[in-house]
C-alpha cells in the first residue's frame, strides 16, 4: 500500500476536520476525567459511551474493531493517570491485566464491560492517591469537593459550609493532615488541570480562566505564573503536546 496515497485520499474523503478536533478534545476531556479520580462523574459517563462513541475503522472485523480501540483507550487512560501522579508499575501492570482480558473477550458487550471496568479502576486509584496520607475524613470529603467542584470559585469558607464545618476548623485540620493550606491546595488542583487543559487543548486563557472559576483572566494568568513561572501562553508554547507522545525533537 502507498501510505503517502492512502492518507491523501482519507483527508479528502473526510473534508473538514472539525468533527475530528471536536472528537480529539472530547477524549482528551475523558482521559482527564478518568485521571482526575472523580468516580461520581465517570459513572455518568459511563452511562453514554457505549452507545454514542463513534469508532473508526480499525479492522472490518467488528468485535477486533472494538478491541483495537479499546486497547488504544487503556494505553491513553494508564498514561494519562502516570502524569497525574500514578506509580508507572500500577498503571502499566493494570493495563497488562486488561489489554489481557479485552483480548480473550468474547462479544462487543463483553469487550465494552472489561473497557468500563477499566476506567473504573483507573479512576479509583487516582481517588486513593490523594487520600493515603489523610486520617480523618473531614479531609477525605473535603478533597473529594474540591475535584467535584473544580470549575467553581472555590473558598475555605465554601468548603467548610458544604461539610457543616468550621472554616478555621477545616483549615487548621488541613495543614495538619496535608502539609499545606487549603487555599494552597485548591490553587494547585486548579492550576493543574490548567496545565493539562494547555497541554491537550486549543482553549484560550480567557476559556480556561472562566472554567475553572477564576474571577478574571488577568487574575488566572498571575496565579498561573506564580505557580509554574510561565504565562499560561509560555506553558502551552513549550509543553503542548509533549506529555505522553515523548520529548519534541531539538
Amino acid at each position: 500500500m502507498n501510505i503517502e496515497k492512502e492518507l491523501a485520499k482519507r483527508l479528502m474523503d473526510e473534508g473538514e476536520s472539525g468533527n475530528r478536533q471536536e472528537a480529539y478534545n472530547h477524549e482528551i476531556g475523558f482521559y482527564e476525567l478518568v485521571a482526575s479520580g472523580n468516580m461520581a462523574r465517570l459513572e455518568e459517563a459511563l452511562k453514554t459511551i457505549g452507545s454514542t462513541q463513534s469508532l473508526g475503522v480499525l479492522s472490518s472485523d467488528k468485535i477486533r474493531n472494538v478491541k483495537y480501540h479499546t486497547v488504544i483507550l487503556t494505553a491513553l487512560v494508564s498514561r494519562f493517570c502516570i502524569e497525574a501522579g500514578l506509580e508507572i508499575s500500577v498503571a502499566y501492570n493494570l493495563s497488562d491485566i486488561y489489554i489481557g482480558l479485552i483480548d480473550i473477550a468474547g462479544s462487543i458487550d463483553e469487550v465494552y464491560a472489561v473497557q468500563n471496568d477499566m476506567l473504573r479502576s483507573y479512576c479509583r486509584k487516582m481517588s486513593d492517591l490523594s487520600k493515603n496520607r489523610v486520617v480523618s475524613r473531614h479531609i477525605v470529603v473535603a478533597i473529594d469537593y474540591i475535584r467535584s467542584h473544580i470549575q467553581e470559585n472555590l473558598t475555605v469558607e465554601s468548603i467548610a459550609d458544604s461539610l457543616s464545618l468550621n472554616s478555621s476548623y477545616l483549615s487548621k485540620l488541613f495543614k495538619q493532615e496535608m502539609g499545606i493550606t487549603l487555599s494552597h491546595y485548591i490553587r494547585d488542583q486548579k492550576i493543574n488541570v490548567a496545565c493539562n487543559m494547555l497541554r491537550h487543548l486549543d482553549e484560550s486563557s480567557l476559556t480556561i480562566a472562566n472554567y475553572l472559576g477564576f474571577s478574571s483572566q488577568s487574575h488566572f494568568i498571575q496565579v498561573f505564573k506564580k505557580s509554574t513561572g510561565m504565562t499560561p501562553e509560555e506553558y502551552r508554547r513549550k509543553n503542548y503536546h509533549q506529555s505522553w507522545m515523548g520529548d519534541s525533537e531539538e
